[in-house]
């Protein structure tokens, strides 16, 4: 790539926004690269689920001037490896390359990123893969069953959005659909650059600066997202497929949002009750009762409340007595609370545990890039053990009565629907019960 393009491919984006974090490392002549895009799937228009994937697939493909193969021969002989992920809220470029091969790999990147070819027989071939997984997703039972459940609690908010789409909503997209989406989302908009590796901190941003170099600063706005609302009531969505012999089974309701005062006292209370091979949840269902070969609760936060849940997949046979056990569970544990023992055993886990979130520089500038792109207190990362640590057993018991229904759930199985409607109808509290095609997930 001449000097000239890179200059001109730049300069068109020195009015952007750019932030540029570096975590310096020589214990391997490695260095990880991530340029970070506050553009996600929120972004998707309703009925094009699935477009912001598939513009983050598409610039993959490489920048105007180098054919698909070209490029991979490019990043090849850089020795350098190359991903793109787009979540809810981001779109994300990493890459990782020797040392000495930093320089132009940048370049590269810069050209990907700000002039992507977009080419219409790439979307074209694009779009069959993107099909094509969604025939095979229908295969997972996991998979449907998580997407059916964010569905089902979610109903029409912007959350409930699948990022892969759906098949009638891939079929409504078309390059000019990416190339339009490209243009308002990502190519005039704020982005952030990280460097990890063997590279000091000065020579890092002297190299960025040669390829996007960014006078001024200009923040993008983020996805307007309405508050989440539970659905009143228990209601039971059976995702109906032949002849499952083993189920998967969702229970659960409304979370957490990032910045909410009772984020960290949940965390814990939730370790404690179905986050470790040790916790009550886990112990009642497979070890107790040998139902499930696992059994976890997980809590999400965002924006606005994100989804908390329990998961498990019990035989066919004793689904409904294990969804039943679940929600005795969950009752006991909001009601109750947690011990003192258990308090401490999921604060000990988590602080133990965090060493491993930032062991490796790629880590260290990972948690950087989030406080950023997802609004996350920087003090959730650099006082996380101080924060966990605090929580007193009053405060995570309060928090879990605040903030996690026993009566407003969603319980949604992937099983043979004669199989098990009756024994679901039977469940506690239970006000409606839906039977929905696997193929229609």
């Amino acid at each position: 790539m001449s000097s000239s393009l890179s200059s001109n491919a730049c300069r068109d984006h020195a009015k952007d926004a750019m932030k540029v974090f570096v975590e310096s490392s020589d214990v391997l002549p490695l260095v990880d690269v991530e340029i970070a895009l506050p553009v996600g799937s929120l972004r998707d228009p309703a009925g094009r689920e699935g477009l912001a994937q598939l513009t983050g697939q598409l610039m993959r493909f490489g920048p105007r001037g180098l054919s698909r193969e070209r490029f991979e021969e490019r990043l090849a002989h850089l020795g350098a490896r190359l991903s793109v992920e787009v979540s809810m809220r981001t779109t994300r470029i990493r890459a990782t390359v020797l040392r000495r091969n930093l320089e132009p790999l940048l370049a590269l990147l810069a050209r990907m990123v700000w002039e992507p070819a977009l080419r219409g027989r790439d979307f074209a071939k694009l779009k069959r893969q993107a099909q094509a997984s969604l025939v095979a997703r229908l295969d997972d039972d996991q998979t449907l069953g998580a997407i059916c459940f964010r569905e089902a609690l979610f109903g029409t908010h912007p959350y409930s959005r699948p990022l892969s789409g759906h098949p009638e909503s891939i079929a409504r997209i078309g390059v000019d659909q990416v190339e339009d989406f490209y243009s308002r989302h990502v190519g005039h908009g704020a982005f952030f650059v990280g460097i990890a590796g063997d590279v000091i901190d000065a020579e890092a941003r002297a190299m960025i600066a040669s390829v996007f170099p960014a006078a001024g600063h200009r923040t993008s706005r983020s996805a307007e997202v309405p508050p989440t609302r539970a659905r009143p009531g228990r209601h039971v969505v059976i995702v109906d497929k032949p002849e499952r012999a083993q189920t998967q089974l969702f229970i659960g309701t409304l979370g957490a949002r990032t910045r909410d005062r009772d984020l960290f006292p949940l965390i814990v209370s939730n370790t404690a009750f179905g986050g470790t091979f040790s916790s009550p949840l886990m112990q009642q269902v497979r070890a107790v009762r040998g139902w499930s070969y696992g059994a976890y609760s997980r809590l999400l936060h965002s924006t606005q409340r994100d989804a908390w849940y329990m998961w498990s997949a019990p035989a066919a046979e004793y689904s409904a007595e294990c969804a039943a056990l679940q929600l005795e569970l969950l009752e006991r544990w909001v009601e109750r609370g947690i011990t003192r023992a258990e308090l401490g055993f999921a604060q000990r886990y988590l602080i133990n545990s965090h060493c491993f979130d930032r062991d490796t520089p790629a880590k260290r500038l990972e948690a950087k890039l989030d406080i950023e792109l997802l609004g996350i207190p920087r003090s959730y990362i650099e006082k996380h053990d101080e924060l966990v640590a605090g929580v007193d057993r009053q405060r995570a018991n309060d928090s879990t009565r605040a903030r996690i229904s026993t009566r407003d759930l969603i319980i949604v199985v992937v099983a043979t629907a004669n199989d098990v409607v009756a024994s679901f109808e039977a469940l506690p509290g239970v006000q409606s019960v839906e039977i929905l095609p696997f193929d229609e997930v």
